[in-house]
């Protein structure tokens, strides 16, 4: 059983967290990161769940002395969407996978945490790989081209996802910081995404059969199939193409469809709407951001199992 470390200053949030991932994983829990940072002298996780907002140190600050001990254990971090400035500066220092806001949601909570230990998975077998054999290390070409298919039906949400994908603001930096991660060795790569969007699975089923894509995010509302129907296909006629699932309100059976049915490498809960997104910016920041991280670590992993295969631009 995975072991997980939880680090919050407030204990109730502690045994809420406890509950809903108790029957899943071994768990300890610390209500204090120095404790935390003591006990991780001790023993090894497989993942840390820290809250970003704590007064003796935060998230960011635990998380940084944390991989210091245990480089090998993913991480996330759990804060409000006002923190989401702090949060995308440190990316680069801590390797976080993912940020959940709270209050969070149960389902949002497990897939986040059953796909940090899925792509960790992907990278420690990389790095076992190399050392057996350093000519199965990937080389990662640049620059490099990645395609992707976006479906989503609200022409406003689909703009600004593929704005978000294709602006090269602090995108470069979080692949950097995974290509790191994923192989110490490597340069710093140059890439681009090349977006193309469109609002029915049928359209997009059609373009994927006749042109090369890397990733396709489909939005788990659509008119003329469900999200996880598309993916599923795609699985079986496209299986190098990694996917991930957009869905305002997930359930578990959502949840369990996409994650085993499906096999998505990414599930996304955006707590957004068009209206939202007109007048909130730091909402649209947050989600944005976490499509980009969602994207990024897909296509990591991706590649970490094909061997560093890639489109040349």
């Amino acid at each position: 059983m995975k072991k997980i470390l939880l680090v919050d200053d407030e204990q109730n949030v502690l045994n809420a967290l406890k509950r809903e991932l108790h029957q899943h994983f071994e768990i300890e829990a610390y209500n204090n990161p120095v404790k935390a940072l003591d006990r991780s002298r001790e023993t090894q996780y497989d993942l840390v769940v820290a809250d970003y907002k704590m007064p003796e140190m935060n998230g960011i600050e635990f998380l940084n002395e944390f991989g210091k001990l245990q480089p090998n254990a993913a991480r996330i971090v759990l804060s409000g969407e006002a923190d989401i400035d702090a949060l995308i500066r440190s990316i680069n220092e801590t390797h976080i996978y993912r940020f959940l806001a709270k209050p969070w949601d149960q389902f949002e909570l497990l897939s986040s945490i059953q796909q940090a230990l899925g792509y960790r998975n992907a990278i420690m077998e990389s790095h076992r790989k190399s050392a057996v054999n350093s000519a199965d290390t990937p080389s990662f070409k640049s620059p490099r081209t990645y395609r992707i298919v976006l479906i989503e039906p609200d022409v406003h949400l689909a703009g600004l996802m593929l704005h978000g994908l294709t602006d090269e603001n602090e995108r470069g930096s979080l692949y950097g910081a995974m290509q790191q991660e994923s192989n110490p060795d490597l340069k710093n790569t140059k890439f681009k995404c090349v977006v193309d969007a469109f609002n029915s699975a049928r359209a997009a089923i059609s373009h994927i059969e006749n042109n090369h894509c890397d990733l396709v995010i489909a939005a788990q509302s659509l008119p003329d199939m469900d999200g996880i129907q598309l993916l599923n296909q795609l699985k079986a006629t496209a299986p190098d193409v990694a996917r991930i699932l957009l869905s305002n309100f997930p359930d578990k059976s959502i949840l369990s469809k996409a994650i085993n049915e499906a096999e998505v490498q990414g599930f996304l809960q955006l707590h957004w709407n068009s209206r939202e997104l007109r007048t909130d910016i730091r909402r649209k920041a947050w989600n944005i951001y976490q499509l980009k991280t969602a994207v990024m670590q897909a296509l990591t992993a991706r590649e970490l199992l094909r061997g560093g295969v890639c489109t040349e631009a």
